[in-house]
């Protein structure tokens, strides 16, 4: 019996996990919105403005991979902060809701490029 009390006992403290860059996300989100900005300038541009006579499928074309680029990077950064928090922060119904937003706007686009 002296033998088991004389064991060393270990006792383990949790450790933080290591905190992740988010250059990826905001990178993408960045690409998105200068894309969905030139898609707007291809939209309201006129003729004589440069690349203003460009066809119709280049504003909607940009605004398609703006969307999906703007959703991407945000989503992830939405998900990645909720594993984070652990709950539904502001930050993460803010970047979910864009996200949604940008889906949205990209699959009418995509569905006025089609028809």
């Amino acid at each position: 019996m002296p033998e088991i009390l004389e064991q060393e006992q270990t006792v383990h403290a949790p450790t933080a996990p290591p905190t992740r860059s988010r250059a990826i996300e905001f990178t993408l989100a960045i690409l998105g919105f200068l894309f969905l900005g030139a898609g707007a300038y291809l939209l309201f541009a006129p003729d004589s403005w440069w690349l203003g006579d460009l066809a119709e499928a280049w504003h909607l074309s940009a605004f398609i991979v703006g969307g999906v680029l703007v959703m991407t990077g945000l989503g992830v950064y939405a998900n990645e902060s909720y594993l984070e928090d652990g709950h539904w922060s502001a930050r993460v119904v803010t970047g979910m809701v864009v996200a949604l937003l940008a889906l949205a706007g990209a699959v009418t686009a995509a569905l006025m490029l089609v028809f």
